[in-house]
């Protein structure tokens, strides 16, 4: 029996919204993921252009670090970094390097629609939304020089078919970098400038809808999103910053039998940024040596690749994906 004669019934539906075989039929696909280290199938990209440059252009004033470091006499930690401009066409050669590996896992790449110019940080499309099972959670992006980009993402979604389960509106801010699946029925989230209580609070209503437990950690000032700090890189594995983490939070994971794998702090600051794409695989910045290694040693395969321009623009390998469907 085809899908159009399946539903030809006046009984009521049984099968939960994210029920795999209504997905299929109905929605062209078994949209959304439970987890963060499952394989994934589709993901939302968009190749940097000229307007990625922008982000350089006046540094402080919209570069992607902590903005309440502008209201804090003294020098910082920040001060100064990530300020040298990319080689744009480096940073597009290693992108399309990026890809290339991505596909040659499988993966389907969907381009983040929408116009050719401005909006110079939508190459992170990580952002543009929280992934559950069975669709998506539109975001609200904390800055100005981002807000155009929820738009873009709700047309791409819309043109794919893709459930769209709810938004994040009003004074509420919540942004994907921050918010991970940790299993089917627990949700992460990072609270930090982009992540603030009014989108917390949303979030965690429409994901009681779904059953599903939304926890709260609090992240200090000197990062903007969780996966600057934690990763789940393998069932029951983590790849952790200690020093970003609270105490409890970690406790709960090995109460939960994670094994924690702690980035080796020689690395580069974003080599935690990884991007699981299967189970036990993840994709890594090659400049992080130690930690490849350290992951390798304990059981976790590696896929190193040049991320460098990337790093430039103030984010990494984990920022540059949103997974839309995952086993």
């Amino acid at each position: 029996m085809d899908s159009a004669n399946r539903y030809l019934s006046r009984t009521h539906v049984t099968a939960l919204s994210s029920d795999k075989r209504l997905l299929r039929d109905i929605w062209g696909d078994v949209w959304g993921v439970s987890n963060e280290y499952g394989k994934i199938r589709k993901a939302l990209m968009r190749r940097p252009g000229p307007e990625t440059l922008l982000l350089h252009k006046d540094g402080k004033n919209i570069h992607p670090s902590p903005l309440i470091y502008q209201k804090v006499k003294g020098t910082t930690p920040q001060d100064g970094s990530n300020t040298t401009e990319p080689d744009y066409r480096l940073m597009q050669q290693q992108y399309e390097d990026f890809r290339n590996v991505l596909a040659n896992e499988g993966i389907e790449i969907i381009e983040l629609e929408g116009e050719s110019e401005g909006w110079p940080e939508r190459t992170f499309t990580r952002d543009l939304g929280l992934v559950i099972p069975g669709g998506v959670i539109l975001t609200r992006l904390a800055l100005e020089l981002r807000y155009g980009e929820t738009r873009m993402a709700q047309q791409t979604y819309a043109s794919r078919g893709m459930p769209i389960l709810g938004a994040i509106q009003g004074n509420g801010f919540a942004e994907g970098g921050s918010f991970m699946m940790l299993d089917s029925k627990t949700a992460a989230i990072g609270r930090t400038e982009r992540v603030n209580n009014d989108g917390i609070e949303q979030a965690k209503q429409i994901l009681s809808i779904y059953d599903i437990e939304l926890i709260t950690v609090d992240l200090p000032s000197t990062i903007i999103h969780l996966d600057e700090a934690f990763l789940v890189v393998d069932h029951k594995k983590a790849l952790v910053n200690c020093e970003l983490l609270p105490y409890w939070f970690l406790d709960h994971l090995l109460q939960k039998g994670y094994k924690l794998i702690h980035v080796d702090p020689e690395d580069p600051p974003l080599t935690i940024n990884v991007l699981p794409v299967a189970p036990g695989r993840v994709v890594i910045a090659s400049s992080g040596i130690r930690t490849i290694e350290l992951l390798e040693k304990n059981g976790v395969t590696t896929i190193p690749v040049e991320v460098g321009e990337m790093y430039k623009l103030g984010g990494g390998i984990h920022c540059l994906v949103l997974p839309l469907v995952r086993d």
